[in-house]
């Protein structure tokens, strides 16, 4: 299972940090989170950038969205949700909601 992914920007031959992705799994081995990090070339530092969480039930998928919010230190701004439908196979038919 991937853990971590770093991103780098090619500028004239020369690599640059961009994004770095981190994941959690659950014991069934499916994404229950995916955080993203932009580097800070500045602070020379990664900086939150936004948070997706997976929820799995019998019938369908929530994935829930949110972007940094550096004045609350919480992943509370752009908060969305879709919802996605399964078969019995447990394939993905349609996006069921969002908000």
């Amino acid at each position: 299972l991937m853990t971590a992914k770093t991103i780098f920007k090619n500028e004239d031959g020369r690599l640059f940090r961009h994004l770095r992705y981190t994941y959690t799994y659950d014991n069934e081995n499916r994404v229950t989170s995916k955080e993203a990090s932009k580097w800070d070339s500045v602070k020379e530092a990664w900086v939150p950038y936004f948070k997706m969480n997976v929820e799995y039930s019998n019938n369908e998928i929530a994935v829930n969205y949110a972007r940094w919010n550096s004045k609350s230190n919480a992943y509370d701004s752009n908060i969305q949700k879709s919802v996605y439908a399964l078969n019995d196979a447990n394939a993905t038919l349609m996006l069921a909601s969002t908000k």
